[in-house]
């Protein structure tokens, strides 16, 4: 059987928002497979928006709004993982 190593790599936030929108757009077997990289990105997206004083509100007709510390303001379509409580 073969063993699976873990193994840590260094990315900057750019890297981070590349990867994560692969992962998204990546078909689902792939995704899957990467399912516990995906987990780590969530944590550091989270993370990386507490420390900005980001606020998400949904709003009616399925948009959200986001507002960090400073009271910059962007109202979009969610993601899917937005909607999912992500």
């Amino acid at each position: 059987m073969l063993e699976m190593k873990e193994s840590t790599i260094k990315v900057n936030g750019f890297e981070c928002g590349v990867l994560f929108a692969l992962i998204m757009q990546a078909p689902d077997h792939s995704r899957r497979s990467l399912d516990n990289v995906w987990k780590q990105l969530v944590t550091l997206k989270k993370q990386a928006e507490e420390e900005a004083g980001v606020t998400k509100e949904m709003l009616p007709g399925g948009m959200i709004r986001i507002t960090d510390k400073d009271g910059t303001v962007i109202i979009r379509q969610p993601f899917p993982y937005e909607v999912e409580g992500n």
